[in-house]
């Protein structure tokens, strides 16, 4: 297997920037890297504030163990703001882009 599709299939599928470090283009892969990291940690903390408000509100009653209930409490908690969207279209862009780039680096070795 060549590898700039090794570097390809490691960026895609396990995380942007990764595959960098197979064509031994470390720096490079710090640019796909780092803002993936930053938007996806994100992302995940405000998923874990959401998760444990709705936790808390279950378990004190307020919120009743309801699955509509609590899909509609998910929805008006405003999560789908300008800034969580933003970190997805960082970690949607350094997925593709590292991808993209690692097939481009290998073909220009």
């Amino acid at each position: 297997m060549k590898a700039s599709i090794k570097a390809a299939l490691i960026s895609a599928l396990v995380f942007p920037g990764l595959g960098h470090l197979v064509l031994r283009r470390g720096a490079r892969g710090l640019l796909f890297i780092v803002p993936a990291l930053l938007a996806a940690g994100y992302l995940l903390r405000t998923t874990l504030v959401l998760a444990d408000t709705i936790v808390t509100e279950i378990n004190s009653g307020k919120l009743p163990l309801d699955p509509l209930l609590i899909v509609e409490r998910v929805h008006s908690a405003g999560v789908d703001n300008p800034a969580t969207n933003l970190a997805a279209l960082v970690c949607i862009v350094c997925w593709v882009g590292s991808v993209l780039d690692a097939l481009w680096l290998g073909r220009h070795r």
